[in-house]
């Protein structure tokens, strides 16, 4: 663990798989791994923020125009996209230029789903960091600052409009 943690202070990339829009070029010639700009799909990616952002279109929406236009993820079996991938590409700050490591840590469930005697792995459940603790590592930016704004607030007012969240009519 420690040594992980000092590769990443020192801005080493320690990933498994690059998000949608990036390669992830593995340790090589005393290089350590780093991520480099897929333009094909990079460019999916800018327009997918704009859609959001300048045209307050929905997820499910834009899953329609990535349907019409016949663009299909990376890795799907049926090749439609899901809400929730793109719910977390939306969120990914690694499109503004900062990957993370040490988002959350590994606690004890508090309302476990069976209550074993025996456990070999006792921390199941996760917790998210305050983001003061986030180990910030420089990658290169598809999109600027201002446009990953916009995406929140512009997600954030969906969630709050949308039709399945309302209690009450008023």
């Amino acid at each position: 663990r420690l040594g992980k943690q000092r590769k990443v202070r020192e801005g080493h990339l320690l990933v498994s798989e690059a998000p949608y829009g990036y390669t992830y070029i593995p340790k090589q010639d005393k290089r350590h791994g780093y991520y480099e700009i897929n333009e094909l799909e990079a460019r999916v990616v800018k327009m997918i923020f704009s859609w959001a952002a300048n045209d307050s279109v929905t997820i499910r929406g834009i899953i329609k125009r990535l349907q019409e236009m016949k663009i299909a993820p990376r890795e799907s079996k049926r090749g439609v996209w899901s809400t929730s991938t793109l719910s977390t590409l939306l969120r990914n700050k690694t499109y503004i230029g900062e990957a993370h490591y040490g988002k959350s840590y590994a606690v004890v469930p508090e309302k476990p789903l069976k209550n074993e005697v025996y456990k070999k792995v006792k921390k199941t459940s996760r917790r998210i960091r305050p983001e003061e603790e986030w180990v910030i590592i420089p990658t290169p930016s598809i999109i600027d600052r201002e446009l990953f704004v916009r995406v929140g607030k512009q997600l954030a007012d969906n969630f709050a409009m949308c039709q399945r969240n309302k209690k009450n009519d008023y």
